[in-house]
């Protein structure tokens, strides 16, 4: 005897650990993340964050960047030359002793 249901099917899976129903991918985001408005469609946002820091990026004022760079890399470079003098010194007053 077969028993033959008139309920309408359903296409939903069942997680085979714990038996809870499993959804799909996007509406698992928009749970996770509490945005009802969550959506796949490429044309929005991926990630905020990203976007937020990619919008930064662009608006550095990269000459700025590039002169106090300069800067700080001749600072660095004087501390290293007076360093090597002073290394050179000590080392002069090493033969002598």
């Amino acid at each position: 005897m077969t028993i033959v249901s008139t309920a309408p099917e359903t296409k939903q899976q069942l997680d085979p650990v714990d038996g809870s129903a499993i959804v799909d991918f996007e509406e698992n985001c928009r749970l996770v993340s509490g945005d009802h408005t969550f959506s796949l469609n490429p044309e929005l946002k991926s990630f905020p964050p990203i976007d937020d820091t990619i919008v930064w990026f662009q608006h550095v004022d990269w000459k700025d960047v590039r002169r106090r760079s300069k800067d700080g890399l001749n600072n660095v470079g004087l501390v290293v030359a007076v360093i090597g003098e002073k290394l050179h010194d000590f080392g002069c007053w090493l033969a002598q002793v």
